[in-house]
């Protein structure tokens, strides 16, 4: 086992501490930076340009995008080292600087929420409905339990995406509820008064592959509209990218083109709707794509609104996104939202608890 030299180690706090010769940079007239000070800097610059891209051009530009749908955690990682460096050199204000910095980066890139808007929301308990909203996989996980999970939450409205054989067997099932049972599956406790399923020859006349449907529910409150989507993915573009095709960030170019049709064309699908609307399921999208604000951003979004935490609902190895979605109009309240746990896909569910409003009185 090698020992480390304690010279050394000493040596290196002093030159990062800025005490050691040749360590401190004087950038103009009298202002200087010791090292680590201008780690914190690099670092903090790194962060403030990953949220501005996020937040500004994800989805109107093609790095953008790409930075949209990778993990956001990693841009974080150089936070702990340099507060631990920063306490261990005695340096306060560095060690201050670097807890701003996290602060920004928990929120601006791995999107943190303090679920701040429930706290100011009007609750109407006699008209709350509970909605789930679940992409199981296509079946592909084994054993997957719904049975178990709408007895577990008795969800009101649980809407179902990539609704394989297996799970619609089990759907099917399920008493004291309505069902719809098809690619996408939807149960309710409310009945279903009519059933709209939006025609796909547009998505695939635009090289997409949407699936969106709209219900009319009678609940004791009143009649409102859900629908149940799932937009296409990127992922298709950024795998002719991983394999190094020439064209690539062409593909990602048009398959992004291609999602905003999709929304554009289920947002005016969902406005041919009457009263109250529900919009829930796989967006393919996390909030800050300009594509999601711009179709979806007139709607509150249940987590952003109700949710404590980071919220992620797509699991792709190190990859932690949240794209699963529950929107509410004007005429909601948003109560509570949750991720549920892992049931076996690789999305997990997401509840979200509205009340529907009382209507003015003529």
């Amino acid at each position: 086992m090698q020992v480390v030299d304690a010279s050394r180690f000493r040596r290196a706090q002093k030159w990062l501490a800025g005490l050691a010769p040749r360590s401190v940079v004087r950038i103009a007239g009298r202002f200087s930076i010791v090292p680590i000070d201008a780690a914190l800097i690099v670092w903090a610059a790194v962060i403030l340009v990953v949220t501005l891209l996020l937040h500004t051009v994800a989805d109107t530009w093609w790095p953008a995008t790409m930075l949209l749908f990778l993990g956001r955690w990693p841009w974080l990682l150089p936070a702990l080292p340099l507060l631990l460096l920063a306490l261990l050199l005695k340096r306060r204000t560095t060690a201050a600087g670097i807890a701003a910095v996290s602060v920004v980066g928990l929120f601006g890139v791995m999107q943190l929420s303090l679920g701040s808007g429930r706290l100011s929301a009007p609750s109407f308990a006699d008209s709350r409905v509970r909605v789930i909203t679940f992409n199981i996989d296509g079946d592909a996980p084994a054993g997957i339990q719904l049975v178990e999970l709408v007895t577990s939450w008795e969800p009101d409205v649980f809407a179902v995406q990539e609704c394989g054989e297996n799970s619609r067997r089990q759907l099917a099932g399920i008493p004291g509820y309505s069902s719809d049972i098809g690619v996408t599956c939807l149960l309710s406790k409310f009945p279903i008064i009519s059933i709209d399923s939006m025609r796909r020859d547009a998505f695939r006349d635009a090289g997409g592959a949407a699936w969106v449907k709209r219900y009319r529910l009678k609940a004791p409150a009143g009649e409102f509209d859900f629908t149940n989507l799932h937009l296409d993915t990127p992922r298709k573009a950024f795998d002719v990218l991983i394999k190094g095709d020439t064209g690539a960030t062409d593909a990602i170019t048009d398959k992004t083109a291609v999602r905003d049709v999709e929304s554009r064309l289920a947002r005016r699908w969902v406005d041919l709707g009457r009263g109250p609307r529900l919009v829930a399921g796989d967006f393919n999208m996390p909030v800050e794509s300009a594509i999601f604000r711009q179709h979806w951003g007139s709607m509150r979004d249940g987590w952003e609104n109700a949710g404590v935490g980071f919220g992620y609902t797509r699991l792709a190895g190190w990859i932690r996104l949240r794209i699963d979605h529950v929107l509410a109009d004007s005429n909601w309240s948003v109560h509570s939202a949750r991720v549920l746990p892992d049931y076996g896909s690789d999305h997990l569910p997401v509840m979200v608890e509205v009340d529907l409003k009382p209507r003015p009185r003529n």
